[in-house]
């Protein structure tokens, strides 16, 4: 019964938001050598809000300098595309989805870390995965548990309480109480909106990597979600605690990585979690 509820309500959500919009243009653009700076802002622009977070952030302690920036075009000369596009994606989703008894905080803390540490983690093996794609999918991965949130509030909040009073898994909870699980979820959603199949993949199979059968996409599927679980063992989770699940074993040798390297890796990003936090305190609601 809730399962095709939570569909029919998925269904008739039609319209992406636009800050998301304009940011997915933005990234296009920026990936794109024949843009400009002066073509990219226009694009921000657009948004008042946004063109606003992106100034702020810009003369923010983690990237300002004795110059005070007062224009995009000296913003994005500052943060150069490759941080501009993250920065503009992570102000962008973390102000598109509302969140009731969700932990607004340590979900998006959690959510912008986990996009951070999956893009290092992919520059240890050699940038074998698309870059953009890994990172929005990073920030992406949870986005179902936001929706089922908002949508239906009292009951994913007894789904959270069972979860987590019994130490289970959550995605076994949803799928027992609910009928689908926030993966699916976020995967039927962010599918409708037609965001890029290389992005809803890493949403989708963020707890099962190794299901995957596309190999481009399951590489950065398994990046996703090892940064996932290096988070949540680090104490850097969505606000639901960390709930146990099935490890997938073999994934530190498929990616080539040693699981001695994890102090070293996450060391690596305590400044990109800081970048996180700012993030949220000058991009969010």
């Amino acid at each position: 019964m809730y399962k095709t509820a939570i569909l029919n309500t998925i269904n008739s959500i039609n319209e992406i938001p636009t800050m998301l919009s304009i940011s997915l243009e933005v990234d296009r653009l920026a990936r794109d050598p024949r843009s400009s700076a002066t073509k990219i802002s226009d694009i921000i622009r657009l948004d008042p809000a946004l063109t606003g977070k992106v100034l702020k952030i810009a003369n923010s302690a983690i990237y300002a300098s004795a110059r005070r920036i007062v224009s995009l075009q000296q913003a994005i000369a500052r943060l150069g595309f490759v941080e501009l596009r993250r920065i503009v994606m992570s102000i962008a989703i973390i102000n598109s989805f509302n969140n009731y008894f969700i932990n607004y905080e340590k979900f998006w803390l959690h959510s912008i870390s986990t996009a951070y540490l999956a893009v290092e983690l992919n520059n240890r093996i050699g940038k074998r995965a698309n870059e953009s794609a890994l990172y929005i999918g990073g920030l992406l991965h949870d986005v179902g548990i936001l929706v089922l949130d908002q949508y239906f509030t009292q009951t994913y909040k007894k789904v959270f309480e069972i979860a987590s009073n019994r130490r289970f898994d959550l995605q076994l909870v949803e799928q027992k109480i609910l009928g689908i699980s926030h993966a699916d979820v976020g995967n039927f959603l962010l599918t409708k909106w037609k965001i890029p199949k290389d992005i809803t993949n890493l949403v989708a199979f963020h707890h099962a990597p190794q299901k995957l059968l596309d190999e481009t996409n399951a590489l950065s599927a398994k990046l996703v979600y090892l940064a996932n679980i290096i988070c949540n063992n680090r104490g850097i989770h969505n606000g639901t605690g960390f709930f146990p699940e099935g490890f997938y074993d073999d994934i530190w040798e498929e990616l080539g990585l040693n699981v001695e390297d994890v102090d070293e890796i996450i060391a690596s990003v305590e400044k990109r979690i800081e970048t996180a936090k700012e993030l949220l305190r000058l991009g969010g609601r």
